[in-house]
């Protein structure tokens, strides 16, 4: 009798540790959340077709070769000479020059969107109730590289915000397949609904950003100000501190102009956009035509193609005539998304547009704060210390990040992922340490002094 109640108490032991105990640590593992504390500052692995870890770990299963380097953003960061001695010689050993996920890779990836979110570490939720109650609109305009155009994505997504994404007409049906069916993985992330063949340096730049800007306004989604960026971009602050700076902003754009480099030859002679529809290409044509005045007497604003837009300014430029005139003159000038939105944004030189959110003062004195971009200057030269350019832009490499982190600007441009891998990665870990830690603006009233000279 003593041994059956022995032989009842074992069994109730290993009841209570195989159903009770077992199940609690089961629980415990697959629950297991990201803590804000917890940091991603371990050493990046470096591999052959898997630079920089742009392979994620659900995609290396038979592709996992033999570790070749390993680098520490943290030390890069901090400018720590001899992790920098070791990636400069990794990349120079390279010749700068690295693969890519091939862009097909992402049809199986996004076969299952629900796992394909999770395993890329997409936010499925706003981190912050600040960001959930400001709502933004995003431009991405692609035309190549989709691990790139992904990655981004990936940086900047939140649920509560929006996203169009205009895929050059150049690119393939396949390429352009692929980046639909990414989009179809979000509810808020969409293809632009009017696809434009860009030409650089034609009125096709500008109008693929128009095509997304009429779209954000049709969808009828609430959002409060639109950010248009490029797919080679990365954000230097998070999404809770872009919301902090736009509030600051209180209505006003923050749209570059200037006065002091201004090229006048660029809207004095016409210039024609030669288009082949069939081969899905064309070219520049420069005449020597004499281009007529300006409509509305307006003085013409050099300025930048990326900019942060208040949603009064974008419905306002949709529908006001003088606006609508201005962008008709521009389409046969040279880069017209350099002068569109800085002569819309200059109430200083043109009180009579009443443009909501413009700027009062003299542009040459304006701040701006979407953009942090190395052109190929002189007094630029210290932001690009691989000096490497392209169309006059720094392609940011390690030895810019230590200048990179301490900036006040909101994106910068540009990045190469085929270039410099290093880079780009250990951009990713410094904002998404950011996101984790929640780390805010740290001084305000830098972007408030936007608002005091906007209308």
């Amino acid at each position: 009798m003593i041994r059956v109640r022995r032989l009842r108490v074992w069994f109730l032991l290993v009841f209570l540790v195989f159903f009770v105990t077992v199940p609690y640590f089961w629980m415990m593992t697959s629950s297991k959340v990201i803590h804000k504390d917890v940091f991603y500052n371990e050493p990046m692995r470096i591999k052959e077709g898997d630079i920089a870890g742009t392979i994620p770990k659900e995609d290396r299963s038979s592709n996992e070769l033999n570790v070749i380097q390993y680098f520490e953003c943290e030390k890069l960061f901090a400018n720590d000479p001899v992790e920098m001695s070791k990636a400069s010689a990794f990349l120079q050993l390279r010749n700068f020059t690295f693969p890519r996920r091939r862009d097909e890779n992402y049809i199986d990836l996004t076969m299952n969107c629900d796992i394909f979110k999770e395993s890329r570490g997409y936010f499925v939720y706003p981190p912050t109730q600040e960001e959930k109650s400001f709502p933004i609109a995003f431009n991405i305009l692609f035309h190549q590289n989709v691990e790139q155009l992904e990655r981004l994505l990936r940086a900047i997504y939140r649920p509560q915000n929006q996203y169009c994404i205009h895929v050059d007409g150049k690119t393939s049906e396949d390429v352009l397949n692929i980046v639909t069916q990414i989009a179809y993985c979000f509810p808020n992330v969409f293809i632009a609904s009017e696809l434009e063949i860009v030409i650089y340096a034609s009125a096709t730049r500008l109008s693929a950003d128009i095509n997304c800007m009429k779209d954000h306004v049709n969808n009828r989604f609430q959002w409060n100000y639109l950010l248009n960026l490029a797919s080679s971009e990365y954000p230097i602050m998070t999404n809770l501190q872009i919301v902090q700076i736009l509030k600051q902003f209180n209505g006003s754009n923050d749209i570059h102009e200037v006065f002091s480099t201004m090229d006048e030859g660029r809207f004095k002679r016409k210039y024609y956009t030669f288009i082949d529809l069939y081969g899905k290409s064309g070219y520049m044509i420069h005449t020597d035509k004499q281009k007529e005045p300006p409509p509305h007497n307006l003085k013409i604003t050099k300025g930048n193609a990326y900019n942060i837009f208040s949603r009064a300014f974008v419905e306002w430029f949709l529908s006001n005539q003088m606006a609508r005139d201005l962008l008709g003159w521009s389409m046969d000038t040279l880069t017209p998304d350099e002068h569109f939105w800085a002569t819309l944004n200059n109430i200083y030189s043109n009180p009579h547009l009443k443009t909501p959110g413009g700027y009062t003062g003299h542009p040459d004195t304006k701040p701006f704060f979407a953009r942090y971009i190395g052109w190929n200057t002189s007094i630029h030269r210290e932001r690009c210390k691989g000096g490497h350019y392209v169309h006059n832009i720094c392609i940011f490499s390690v030895l810019d990040l230590p200048n990179i982190k301490d900036r006040y600007e909101i994106i910068a441009n540009k990045f190469d992922i085929e270039y410099d891998p290093i880079a780009y990665r250990c951009m990713e870990e410094f904002t998404l340490n950011n996101v984790l830690n929640e780390k805010l603006i740290s001084n305000p009233k830098r972007y408030r002094k936007l608002a005091l000279l906007s209308r």
